[in-house]
């Protein structure tokens, strides 16, 4: 078969470590957004107050463009997916972490408090699926809550929704409701 999926997602969420999972067992080519950036001089510079890098859109599109008009079979990974060209785009899955899991996990990474809210901000907004949805239209975007859930399970989840083209579709996931009260905790 012939396949592009774009794994997006607020950073923290696992999308590397699913990523990789899930190309093992389908057969599939892995460009890692971060690195392609890298490769094909694609950063523009450090926002350092943001302690982010800033990325030049219009050159990794055009980058991506080349190799995907050429090949079919990757799964593009990174939390801005939606600069991929959208006619190469089969799937979209978003991953999911219920924040105060997510908090945990990026300061096990050694992220800043600063850049922690902001990661927690963007995933209880629904930022990564409200920019997926823009990109490539609700039709090819699925939701995956991988909140406590082993890495098999998740990567058999995935499958099925890309065989079946059936899942979670956005806005099943909804971190404010679910957590009620606690979203004070993380604001």
């Amino acid at each position: 078969f012939f396949i592009n999926i774009v794994i997006t997602g607020t950073p923290g969420v696992g999308k590397t470590t699913i990523t990789k999972v899930l190309a093992e067992k389908l057969g599939l080519k892995i460009i890692e957004l971060n690195k392609f950036a890298i490769e094909v001089n694609g950063i523009m510079g450090y926002d350092a107050e943001r302690n982010a890098q800033i990325i030049n859109e219009k050159i990794i599109r055009k980058e991506l463009r080349k190799i995907l008009e050429k090949e079919d079979n990757f799964i593009i990974e990174g939390h801005w997916g939606e600069i991929v060209p959208k006619e190469f785009v089969d799937i979209v899955i978003v991953i999911r972490t219920n924040p105060l899991i997510l908090r945990e996990r990026l300061k096990e990474k050694g992220y800043k408090e600063e850049k922690i809210k902001e990661n927690i901000q963007a995933e209880l907004l629904d930022y990564c699926l409200i920019k997926a949805i823009e990109a490539f239209g609700e039709d090819k975007v699925f939701e995956v809550d991988n909140t406590n859930k082993e890495i098999n399970v998740i990567v058999e989840e995935i499958i099925k929704i890309i065989k079946e083209r059936k899942g979670n579709k956005p806005g099943e996931i909804d971190w404010i409701g679910t957590l009620g009260e606690k979203v004070k905790e993380l604001l």
